[in-house]
C-alpha cells in the first residue's frame, strides 16, 4: 500500500511538471512585459520596438513597456536580459550589434548571443546611407573611393562605435573596393554625424533616421544607399549598385529574442504575434516611412539565421581589425 501511495504521488507530482508549461502559456501574460532596447531612442531598434510595443500590447491585453539600456555597444542591455527570468516578461528588440559588438569589447563579454537566446521573431531591416558633409569635395561615392585609393589609410569616417553596423558597414566598402580608410568611432550615431557635418570627418554610414532629416535640411550630401532600390525620402540618392559598386548590399535586421529558457508555448505565442504585426498594412506604411522594409521571420526561421549572421558578421569584424 505505501508503495502504491508512492507511486501515486511521484505521478502527480511528473503530471505536475508536464502540465506546467501549458497552464503557465494560458495565463501568460498576467503582468505588464518590457522590451529591453539595447540602443538610445530615435535609432532604428529604438522606434520599431516602440511601434511592435503599442500593437503587442492591444494584442496581449496588457501594458507592454519599451526600456532603452544604451551602453557598451548594446551589451548593457543585452546582458540584462540574458540574466533575466525566462519567463516571457523580459524580451530584447536587437539588430546586427547584438553580434558583432563582443568582438571589439576589452574584458569577457558574460553571455552568448546565440546560445542564450530565444529568437521570437524578426521584422524588419533597415539599410544604410553612405553621406558627406553637404560641402564634401566628394559629390558621388566614386568620388569618395577615388580618394580612399589615392590616400590609403587618411580618409575617416565615423560610427557609432566599434562594432556597430555604421562601423562595419564602412569596412564592407574598404573590402569590396579594396581600400583602406580610419575608422573613428564615438560614443553613438548622433555625434558620429554632427563631426561630418561640421567636416570633422569625411563620410559615415547610417541609418535612416539619423541621416535622411539632415540630407532633407542640406546639410548632408547622400551618396549612395546600401539597399536594392532607393528610398523613397530621398529618391535622389542612387543605390550603391547604380552608384558603381556591385553586390554592395548590406541591412540590419531588427527582431525580438528572449532568454534561452522561456516556455517553448510562450515562445510560440510571442512569435506569432510579432509575425502578426510585421505582416500587417500599418507596420508596412511605418516601415516606407521610414526609410526601412518588412522581413519577416518566424521564430524557426529566425534560429536557422542566427548562426549564418554571426559567422558572416565574425568575419567583417576580423576584417575590421586587419586594416
Amino acid at each position: 500500500m505505501a508503495d502504491r501511495r508512492q507511486f501515486l504521488k511521484s505521478a502527480a507530482s511528473l503530471g505536475a511538471v508536464i502540465c506546467a508549461p501549458s497552464v503557465f502559456a494560458q495565463q501568460y501574460p498576467s503582468r505588464p512585459v518590457r522590451i529591453v532596447v539595447p540602443a538610445s531612442a530615435g535609432t532604428a531598434v529604438d522606434i520599431t520596438a516602440r511601434f511592435v510595443a503599442e500593437a503587442l500590447a492591444k494584442s496581449l491585453k496588457t501594458p507592454v513597456m519599451v526600456d532603452n539600456r544604451p551602453g557598451a555597444g548594446g551589451l548593457i542591455g543585452t546582458d540584462a536580459v540574458a540574466k533575466a527570468p525566462a519567463d516571457g516578461y523580459t524580451l530584447l528588440f536587437a539588430g546586427i550589434p547584438h553580434l558583432t559588438t563582443r568582438w571589439f569589447v576589452e574584458g569577457p563579454v558574460t553571455f552568448d548571443p546565440v546560445k542564450d537566446f530565444v529568437p521570437l521573431a524578426k521584422v524588419s531591416s533597415s539599410a544604410l546611407c553612405i553621406v558627406v558633409s553637404a560641402d564634401s569635395p566628394y559629390k558621388t561615392l566614386g568620388d569618395l573611393i577615388a580618394a580612399m585609393k589615392r590616400k590609403p589609410g587618411e580618409i575617416t569616417f565615423s560610427s557609432g562605435g566599434a562594432g556597430s553596423t555604421s562601423h562595419l558597414c564602412s569596412v564592407m566598402l574598404n573590402d569590396l573596393t579594396r581600400t583602406r580608410a580610419k575608422h573613428i568611432p564615438y560614443k553613438g550615431n548622433g555625434p558620429a554625424v554632427t563631426d561630418v557635418i561640421a567636416g570633422q570627418v569625411d563620410f559615415t554610414s547610417q541609418g535612416a533616421p539619423s541621416v535622411v532629416p539632415m540630407i532633407k535640411a542640406g546639410k548632408l550630401r547622400g551618396l549612395a544607399v546600401t539597399s536594392p532600390g532607393r528610398w523613397s525620402e530621398i529618391p535622389e540618392v542612387p543605390t550603391t549598385a547604380q552608384a558603381g559598386v556591385a553586390d554592395y548590399l548590406v541591412s540590419s535586421w531588427i527582431g525580438a529574442l528572449a532568454p534561452v529558457a522561456t516556455p517553448a508555448p510562450v515562445v510560440e505565442r510571442l512569435s506569432d504575434e510579432l509575425v502578426r504585426i510585421a505582416s500587417s498594412p500599418e507596420f508596412k506604411a511605418f516601415c516606407v516611412r521610414q526609410s526601412m522594409y518588412v522581413d519577416i521571420a518566424d521564430r524557426r526561421r529566425f534560429l536557422t539565421e542566427l548562426p549564418k549572421e554571426d559567422a558572416h558578421w565574425k568575419r567583417i569584424s576580423q576584417l575590421s581589425k586587419e586594416s
